[in-house]
């Protein structure tokens, strides 16, 4: 914001769009939790203890949305799931899961996708960014 030469203060303008001061602020504040800068990466130990945690809760219906390097050591997917999704896959766990299995290191679940039952395995260093309802627990990027 500017002051004009009467001393009011001018609204500031982006791309030719006129946006309001408190506008401009909400959507600050919306955007500083969401962003990766502001979440640890997912690589150390809190986090993936954070993790596990998190994961044991999806169980009771509380939704998780993860997204994982499919081809790091240990994921395992089907070889359809591999071609469709060659570097990243992102899953929701709230309702078409089942068998979730949170290990230290690790968790596997069956996923129902389109009416089929796919088994994914996925280590927590594979992990590039978790979250669950709008708040990011962690991302390496």
């Amino acid at each position: 914001m500017e002051t004009t030469g009467r001393g009011v203060l001018a609204t500031p303008q982006v791309r030719g769009v006129t946006i309001a001061c408190g506008a401009t602020l909400l959507f600050l504040v919306i955007l500083i939790p969401a962003s990766p800068a502001f979440a640890e990466p997912c690589s150390k130990p809190t986090a993936r203890s954070k993790i596990a945690e998190t994961l044991r809760l999806a169980s009771e219906q509380r939704p998780v949305n993860l997204t994982f390097r499919t081809g790091a050591d240990g994921v395992k997917l089907s070889i359809g799931l591999k071609t469709k999704y060659p570097d990243d896959m992102t899953i929701i766990l709230q309702s078409d899961f089942e068998q979730l299995n949170v290990k230290d290191d690790r968790f596997d679940v069956l996923l129902r996708l389109r009416g089929a039952r796919e088994r994914v395995t996925v280590p927590f260093h594979a992990i590039k960014s978790f979250w669950d309802k709008s708040e990011l627990k962690c991302s390496d990027g």
